[in-house]
């Protein structure tokens, strides 16, 4: 698991990552407020966002060289506030690939990791 600082709020980091994965042509599946379902029954948690996202040609692929791979996707990315800091977590697809002894997409694999760790490095720029 990857766990990065952004220098930003929640909210301008989520814009930033929304934008960048429209700019890389990732279809963005979903946000999930987490904190925002918690108060709405009255339970309070730090702010917690779940960005569902991916591209479906990768996706398949990665789904038909294990079909149990696809609990896993979309991709997904956490953005969560943790003290004074904005959090950004993120599975990489090399840790899934190895849960599911997928080797023969290597190529594939690094990309996609690449395409990713690219996005948020560009998101923590100030």
């Amino acid at each position: 698991m990857m766990i990065i600082k952004s220098p930003h709020q929640i909210n301008e980091t989520l814009g930033r990552l929304l934008k960048l994965l429209a700019e890389h042509d990732m279809t963005i599946f979903s946000i999930i407020d987490h904190s925002g379902g918690a108060a709405q029954v009255g339970l309070k948690m730090p702010e917690t966002k779940l960005v569902i996202f991916g591209n479906p040609k990768s996706g398949t692929d990665l789904m038909l060289a294990d079909h149990d791979f696809s609990i896993d996707l979309p991709l997904k990315i956490v953005l969560r506030k943790n003290k004074d800091d904005t959090e950004i977590l993120y599975q990489t697809v090399t840790e899934l690939a190895m849960h599911y002894n997928v080797s023969r997409l290597n190529d594939s694999i690094r990309n996609i990791d690449k395409t990713v760790e690219n996005m948020l490095e560009q998101i923590i720029l100030k």
